[in-house]
């Protein structure tokens, strides 16, 4: 910042005709001139809110064990969507394939049918739920135990993903 130095000098006459100088200086500061985009003369631009959307996926019926389909789930739910698909991609079990499938399906609905930005996609929530049983009798697999019912499980997978609108 720069400094300018005024000098004011003061003549003055005494009664016994002598003649004093007095030399003040003062110190005097330029003025900073501060840009703010936002404001143009006294007029507060307001900018428009971001609202988030959400963006549902609903799977009812899935072949495999709720248990299986969590252990993946919950690795990716603090994760970003774009983020999630990419490291499971690489993960070799029938839970990931499902889960890239939904990931998939899921970041092109929020693109192409919310018109949602992909850089900005966060879970709201994901989970994995236990959907119907199919239960049949086998004596094969002991008559004391459970009384000889296989129950093969199914899973309701629901992914909720949140954006902001391009």
């Amino acid at each position: 910042m720069a400094k300018v130095i005024k000098k004011n000098t003061i003549i003055k006459k005494t009664s016994a005709d002598k003649v004093v100088k007095k030399t003040t200086s003062t110190k005097v500061k330029k003025p900073v001139v501060k840009k703010n985009i936002n404001k143009i003369e006294n007029k507060v631009v307001i900018k428009p809110e971001t609202t988030l959307q959400l963006v549902k996926f609903v799977n009812k019926n899935i072949q495999i064990s709720p248990r299986k389909l969590r252990l993946l789930v919950d690795e990716v739910r603090k994760l970003s969507p774009q983020e999630a698909l990419n490291r499971v991609k690489f993960v070799n079990t029938k839970s990931a394939r499902i889960l890239v499938q939904a990931l998939k399906n899921v970041i092109a609905d929020a693109k192409n049918n919310f018109n949602l930005d992909t850089n900005t996609l966060k879970f709201d929530t994901i989970k994995a739920d236990e959907a119907i049983k199919i239960k049949r009798m086998d004596k094969s697999h002991g008559s004391h135990f459970a009384r000889g019912l296989i129950q093969k499980r199914h899973s309701r997978l629901v992914i909720i993903v949140k954006g902001i609108k391009k």
